[in-house]
């Protein structure tokens, strides 16, 4: 069995890139959503080929999921009127502060 440690930098690291990267690249709730630029972030591609970049990508969706105070957070993202600012600043807070 297999043991991953992910430290709450690694998954701070995550959040600030994904919030850099759609920031850089558009964010768009369907083509480009927050999952996907945490995924991306991670370095996560499909399940089993990278267990840490796996559990890393768990751990950033739950801490993302736990600041919005969501479960799921395409419900938060897709709310009309949300804003690449506010994701970028969602992400960001979820990471632990501000812009890096």
């Amino acid at each position: 069995m297999l043991t991953l440690s992910v430290t709450p930098s690694r998954v701070a690291a995550v959040l600030h890139q994904a919030a850099i990267t759609l920031a850089a690249d558009g964010w768009d709730p369907y083509l480009r959503p927050m999952i996907a630029a945490v995924d991306r972030a991670a370095g996560f591609t499909k399940p089993g080929i990278d267990p840490a970049a796996e559990e890393t990508t768990l751990q950033a969706w739950d801490t993302l999921g736990a600041h919005l105070g969501e479960q799921a957070v395409e419900g938060w993202e897709r709310a009309p009127g949300r804003t690449t600012a506010e994701v970028c600043t969602a992400l960001h807070a979820a990471a632990g502060g501000g812009t890096p």
